[in-house]
């Protein structure tokens, strides 16, 4: 009899044993997951272009390409060249783009110039009670080149409804600025964005600040031939399409 309690013991024992393995969690037996198991590089490379090296290049499917296209550009702006006169542009360039982040580009200006409404004033007597005027020297075109240096490139999601592809540039150019008193030899610097409309049509906003040295005709005092020289800082913005063939 005491032999069969100890039976019945050790029996119940192992059914208890038994059970408690059967229940356990079920991913108690599995490794856990670490680091190394993370493909990271594997990821990066379904969006990202890498060299030989390792580094990342450039965004990959880039949807709009400018490599070894021509471009033309048209533009309408104003320019802040002088108080006295309210100056507008219109513009027109042909450029050639080596790759995505270089190119040039030929630059044609033409400046539609009149009084601002403070020199009306002044003429008509208003400021200082008698018939008046300014000295001014009043820009006709400019000519010239420049180059174009791209090195950013993106795209923005608009509401979470569409993507708009765009690229920002930097421009360094130069060329002659034919004013009324003569033409004289123009350095300029720029830079801004461009928003793609299509694989062929873009949205482009330029700033530039173009430096020139300038002799202002005399109109005051009709004694003596210019009111002498001054370095004209002549801020531009303009908003344009540009088309790439």
């Amino acid at each position: 009899m005491k032999n069969l309690n100890r039976l019945l013991l050790l029996s119940f024992a192992l059914t208890v044993v038994t059970g408690a393995t059967a229940f356990a969690a079920p991913g108690a037996g599995k490794k856990a997951p670490t680091p190394r198991d993370v493909e990271v590089d594997t990821v990066k490379e379904a969006y990202w272009n890498r060299s030989s090296d390792g580094e990342i290049e450039v965004v990959q499917n880039r949807m709009f390409s400018k490599k070894h296209r021509l471009t033309l550009q048209i533009a309408a702006g104003t320019s802040s060249t002088d108080p006295f006169l309210d100056v507008k542009s219109l513009s027109g360039a042909l450029g050639f783009h080596f790759s995505e982040t270089l190119g040039v580009n030929a630059i044609y200006k033409k400046y539609i110039v009149s009084n601002s409404s403070y020199l009306n004033e002044l003429q008509s007597g208003l400021i200082t009670g008698a018939n008046s005027t300014a000295n001014t020297n009043k820009p006709n075109a400019f000519y010239g080149g420049e180059i174009e240096y791209s090195p950013l490139y993106g795209k923005i999601s608009l509401s979470g409804s569409s993507i708009v592809h765009y690229d920002a540039h930097l421009l360094f150019g130069a060329g002659i600025t034919d004013t009324e008193s003569g033409k004289y030899f123009t350095p300029s610097v720029g830079f801004g964005p461009q928003f793609y409309l299509g694989s062929g049509l873009a949205l482009r906003l330029d700033y530039r600040l173009a430096v020139y040295k300038e002799t202002i005709p005399e109109k005051v005092l009709l004694s003596r031939p210019n009111a002498g020289e001054r370095t004209n800082f002549n801020h531009q913005i303009a908003l344009g399409v540009e088309v790439l063939l």
